[in-house]
């Protein structure tokens, strides 16, 4: 039988994301549900009446008593909504590749006719859509497929809502719902309608159905978050909310002020501690340009560009200011920064950023202060809307760390064309202020601070401000799960929302019944027009060469919580990023080590055209082979346990004093404020024991946690930086990502990958299907993963976007070549290359007989075997010599009669390669080395003896081989040649095509 190269995702540094050529299509059936002897199996078993997920006594989800993990993707928008007819397909898709669960995702989405809410008016459900939403739910229930509900995603209020604004809150009334009584009651009102409405085709509504698993209140929905974004203010200051809106929220913190402290002598007497005056010099050198533009600097990135210079018509004060122009613009703010870079800063100490501004028109910036070199720690920063008026802005920055003379303001003013006027700037030692001046509790006029100020502020006022947002967010979020649960009587887990930005963040949802966490390694960003089709790129970079740890740490590093489920609900490494293969390891891996309860891939992306292979966006997992082709083994994986949980987790827990003082000291970072290295998530499962605590963890006493290599505390992931490798060695699934010639360094693998060139990247995995350790496992699994384009996609000249340019169907997998060293408890095993549907291709197999005891060479050619699976079927226990069924191991070459003949268009050649074979003739006994690889060369000739066919070039080892010869439409009827050449043995035989 044929011999296969092993081949593993190949994407070299220097050709990473060109257009590939020689790729093999493998489109995988858009409704395809059968059953297959190599995949894993996923019985269809509709979901019973009982069979409510509820939380166990440990904490982790359960039916029946029984814990259950669920493997999920997302089905959001249009895809929700299936026709009728494809709508079991479908369902039955998903669970042939182990799906679970399913995220219903943007059903109240404003851009699509396919929605349950309307146009101008969204408070009634659209009858047609939810009647599809309902069938597919059905289908789904009968394929033993679970939901998860989310409530509010994207709803977007109209003109006959009677929502004040309406038209300029922010995107998808978010923020506003948290604090705003009417929005809360069409948020309750949308609740009722979906979650009790009975469905024809179960004849259940959701609350009293067993499919739903879970429900979600909000999607990525954070007041806090909105705050350490300082966006809680009028949107004519640079905030994100109407007027109204702002002084609602400016009412409700006079309200929390006035019964905490009930007079303004107290207020004063609390805000006083910690107050104290600017005693220090300016750190700015050059702040007022009146005759010059000295120690600064304007730093552009092609293809921005832009000049500074003196003006001494335009001035803030004095005689001059600094004019800075953009005269061509990328979009990207910060491809054009003004900036001074030789300032010294003091650790702990306190600094007031001022300066006098104005712009030709109303321009976006970024203003920041932070370490000029690497490490290139951030130490604070504001984002301004600057008019055409001159206007002085303000903020404080509390430096981390000392910085001798390599600190630098940064103006980053890049995101559009044109002119700019900079005056009187300065970063000084700054005051702290507890109640400003005409402050007063009878006036109702105590200020709300942005979060980006609090540093200048007293610490009381400070940890009053950030409770004031904790506990309105908290209260929503009390007031929403006792609705869900009292009144609609939902019986499933409920979550409040995901995304968090850090401990406070996270406390302030702590009341949910589970923790839900967002990650995506290199999502698309958008420089000018969110979610442009055109204008958008990635940094097309591996994660498994991220220093920091990529997503994990903040992902999963003190965001689970002791004794609830903990689950991730998106999880992505978008398209094209040419690496994101990668991530099946990554997300099975360190999701199974902090025991989470459910992996969530974004998304499942079916809207109209079900059978199109062509990936049409940056999520699209179903329409991306390589990313599907992972799951039945992932799925299976993480399902069934495969790996261990962390053996020594490390508990945290917070005071209120703790959680309140946060921004104080935090510099806004994106991923929140950290007590610790992040990184330790990398070893241990960190997870929060208690909010409002009554004492808060020693950080310091925390183990530390260093790369490039980082080891999980169970041993199973190694995560080598260094290499850019990660694995995954667990006895029943193996899983290696990464630049598969480093594998070599992994050690204890039953697993290794050998002959790749230095820049080959993918992941391979292996899996037992059945209850045994791989080694002794009958049946099993190898699936590679490379990467993937569709037919004429196009790249930019830097190799970071595709714009429009898809390309069109078919797909394209880049062909891997190469070999694995498996170890397999056998005395002998067939290699089967599996077919779209993961059957066994007719007629291609390989028998192989060990290398050494119990040690198998299996070699792999995509490009000739054209998939992505191959299944491994094992005979005999490796005690004994003789082949399951015969009398000897192949003591003779043998080239067989090919089959069919005559034939048309294929037929198949057979070949047999004896041990002991290396220019060695004959053989009268079994050669006992068996490391006897032989140089195999197989051609097709025509009757004029010119080559029509290189059937095989290369080295096998012993065993019996098989090759699909198929015709060329430039071939005639007529006799043609095949001629084996092995070490010294020579065969020829001839063959007929018949057209």
């Amino acid at each position: 039988m044929k011999k296969f190269i092993l081949i593993v995702l190949v994407i070299s540094s220097q050709i990473n994301s060109q257009n590939f050529t020689g790729g093999f299509n493998f489109y995988l059936p858009s409704t395809d549900t059968t059953t297959q002897k190599f995949l894993p199996k996923f019985p269809k078993q509709t979901i019973g009446d009982n069979d409510f997920v509820s939380i166990d006594s440990e904490g982790k989800f359960s039916v029946n008593g029984n814990r259950i993990r669920f493997w999920g993707t997302n089905s959001g928008a249009d895809a929700a909504f299936p026709p009728k007819n494809i709508a079991g397909l479908l369902a039955g898709r998903l669970r042939k590749y182990g799906f679970n669960l399913i995220r219903l995702h943007h059903l109240d989405n404003p851009w699509s006719d396919r929605s349950l809410l309307g146009k101008t008016y969204t408070r009634e459900l659209n009858s047609t859509y939810l009647d599809l939403l309902e069938n597919y739910i059905a289908a789904l229930k009968q394929n033993g497929i679970y939901i998860n509900m989310n409530l509010h995603v994207s709803r977007t209020f109209r003109i006959f809502d009677q929502v004040a604004n309406y038209d300029s809150l922010p995107e998808f009334g978010k923020g506003v719902n948290f604090f705003d009584p009417y929005i809360i009651s069409l948020h309750k009102e949308y609740a009722r309608q979906l979650l009790t409405h009975v469905n024809p085709y179960t004849g259940k509504s959701l609350v009293n159905d067993p499919v739903m698993a879970m429900v979600e209140i909000t999607n990525e929905n954070s007041l806090y978050r909105m705050w350490r974004d300082n966006q809680l203010k009028p949107i004519n200051k640079g905030g994100k909310l109407p007027t109204r809106y702002s002084k609602m929220l400016d009412s409700l913190f006079n309200n929390f002020i006035s019964q905490k402290y009930n007079s303004t002598t107290a207020l004063q007497l609390a805000w006083s501690k910690g107050v104290k005056n600017s005693s220090s010099s300016e750190q700015i050198k050059n702040g007022s340009f009146e005759t010059n533009t000295t120690n600064w600097i304007l730093e552009q990135h092609s293809p921005a560009s832009g000049t500074i210079s003196v003006d001494n018509q335009n001035t803030f004060r004095g005689t001059g200011s600094c004019k800075v122009t953009v005269t061509n613009s990328s979009g990207i703010d910060w491809n054009i920064q003004f900036k001074q870079q030789t300032i010294t800063l003091k650790r702990d100490s306190l600094y007031t950023v001022s300066f006098a501004i104005r712009a030709d028109s109303p321009k976006e910036i970024n203003v920041s202060l932070m370490n000029d070199q690497s490490p290139w720690n951030w130490y604070g920063g504001k984002s301004f809307t600057v008019g055409t008026n001159w206007d002085v802005f303000t903020f404080s920055v509390k430096a981390s760390e000392n910085n001798a003379g390599h600190a630098r303001l940064s103006f980053a003013l890049g995101k559009s064309t044109g002119s700019f006027w900079i005056d009187e700037v300065s970063v000084a030692y700054a005051s702290v202020v507890g109640l400003k001046e005409n402050e007063q509790i009878e006036n109702r006029n105590i200020a709300r601070l942005d979060y980006a100020d609090c540093p200048g502020y007293s610490p009381q006022r400070v940890r009053d401000m950030s409770e004031f947002y904790i506990e309105v967010q908290r209260n929503y979020f009390k007031e929403m799960l006792a609705y869900l649960k009292n009144e609609l009587g939902v019986k499933v887990p409920i979550n409040g929302s995901n995304w968090n930005v850090g401990p406070a963040d996270l406390a302030s949802m702590s009341d949910a019944d589970y923790v839900d966490n967002h990650s995506y390694w290199d999502h698309p960003s958008f420089p000018k027009e969110p979610w442009s089709s055109i204008d958008w790129t990635v940094n097309n970079t591996p994660m498994v060469k991220n220093s920091e740890g990529g997503t994990i740490p903040a992902l999963f590093t003190g965001v689970p919580e002791v004794g609830k489920p903990f689950t991730v609900s998106e999880y992505q490494h978008p398209f094209p990023n040419q690496y994101h293969i990668e991530s099946t390891v990554f997300s099975l891996g360190y999701s199974a080590f902090n025991d989470a309860d459910a992996l969530i891939y974004f998304a499942y992306d079916e809207p109209y055209e079900w059978n199109i292979d062509k990936i049409n966006g940056y999520f699209q997992v179903n329409r991306n082979s390589i990313l599907m082709a992972q799951f039945p083994s992932v799925s299976h994986a993480f399902r069934s346990g495969y790996i261990k949980p962390s053996v020594s987790p490390i508990e945290l827990s917070f005071t209120r004093d703790t959680l309140y003082s946060i921004p104080g000291n935090d510099a806004a970072n994106w991923n929140g404020y950290s007590f610790f290295d992040r990184k330790i998530g990398l070893k241990h499962a960190v997870k929060v024991k208690k909010y409002f605590s009554g004492s808060t963890s020693n950080f310091n006493t925390l183990p530390k946690v260093s790369g490039p290599i980082f080891q999980t505390d169970t041993e199973e992931i190694i995560y080598n930086t260094t290499d850019g490798m990660i694995s995954l060695n667990t006895d029943k699934y193996i899983g290696i990502a990464g630049y598969l010639v480093n594998s070599k360094n992994i050690a204890n693998t039953k697993l290794q990958i050998l002959d790749l060139n230095n820049s080959d990247f993918g992941t391979v995995s292996w899996i037992s299907l059945v209850d045994k350790p791989l080694e002794d496992s009958e049946l099993s699994l190898i699936t590679i993963g490379s990467k993937i384009q569709n037919t004429g996609m196009v790249w930019n000249t830097t190799n970071t976007s595709i714009s429009n340019k898809w390309g069109s169907a078919p797909t394209q997998v880049y062909p891997l070549k190469g070999k694995v060293l498996a170890n397999i408890n056998a005395d002998s095993i067939y290699v089967y290359p599996l077919d779209e549907r993961g059957a066994i291709k007719s007629s291609l197999k390989i028998k192989l007989l060990p290398i050494a005891p119990n040690k198998f060479q299996i070699l792999f050619d995509q490009s000739r075997d054209v998939t992505l699976w191959y299944g491994i079927e094992k005979f005999g226990d490796g005690t004994v010599s003789n082949l399951i069924g015969e009398k000897s191991l192949p003591d003779k070459f043998e080239l067989m009669q090919n089959y069919p003949n005559p034939f048309n268009p294929e037929t198949v050649i057979s070949y047999v390669i004896p041990t002991g074979a290396i220019n060695h003739k004959n053989f009268s006994s079994i050669s006992s080395h068996r490391n006897d690889n032989v140089h195999v060369s197989l051609k097709v000739y025509d009757i004029l003896g010119r080559e029509v066919a290189d059937l095989v070039n290369e080295a096998q080892s012993p065993g019996t081989y098989s090759v699909k010869f198929t015709i060329s439409s430039s071939l005639s009827t007529g006799m043609y040649f095949y001629r084996l050449q092995a070490g010294d043995f020579v065969s020829v035989k001839k063959m007929m095509l018949m057209k």
